[in-house]
């Protein structure tokens, strides 16, 4: 059983089909399925929200030398974000950080701490696209599907009849 619907290997299909990248393009009309995994699986230029951050990325993120301004609560609540891994995709925890430590405006600690929640998207995340959230300077895309493609879903993308 592979990791995709029919759908989305006809949506995989798809983009293998119309992709246009003169490295992909030679690799595709070489039969080289494990190679065009390969290149899915390379960073993209696009920033995605991270499902799961550790706390010590957010808490090397801010500059603590404000952090004595904080209010005592916000300070507190500070200390249960970082208690676990958090989901910056989840518009509440983008918006924890905001209550903690403001709007999140060019070199703010916000927006430090929002970036540290970012990553590059994979090519082949993308294919299955998502939607684009913004919590203030910070925009990366929600994505609908994560994880690395195989040489076995290029193979079935290829091959199969939906």
């Amino acid at each position: 059983m592979g990791q995709f619907s029919n759908a989305q290997l006809l949506t995989l299909k798809n983009a293998i089909n119309a992709e246009v990248d003169a490295a992909f393009v030679a690799l595709r009309t070489s039969g080289a399925t494990g190679a065009m995994a390969e290149w899915y699986n390379g960073d993209s230029s696009t920033l995605a929200w991270s499902k799961s951050v550790a706390p010590i990325v957010a808490d090397d993120a801010p500059d603590y030398s404000t952090f004595d301004a904080v209010q005592a609560g916000k300070r507190d609540s500070w200390g249960f974000f970082l208690a676990f891994a958090r989901d910056y995709s989840r518009n509440k925890t983008r918006k924890w950080v905001t209550d903690v430590w403001g709007n999140a405006t060019a070199a703010s600690n916000a927006e430090a701490i929002l970036l540290a929640g970012t990553r590059n998207a994979k090519r082949g995340e993308l294919v299955f696209g998502g939607g684009v959230k913004t919590t203030g300077t910070v925009s990366a895309t929600d994505l609908t599907w994560t994880g690395s493609i195989r040489n076995e879903d290029i193979i079935a993308a290829i091959g199969g009849s939906y």
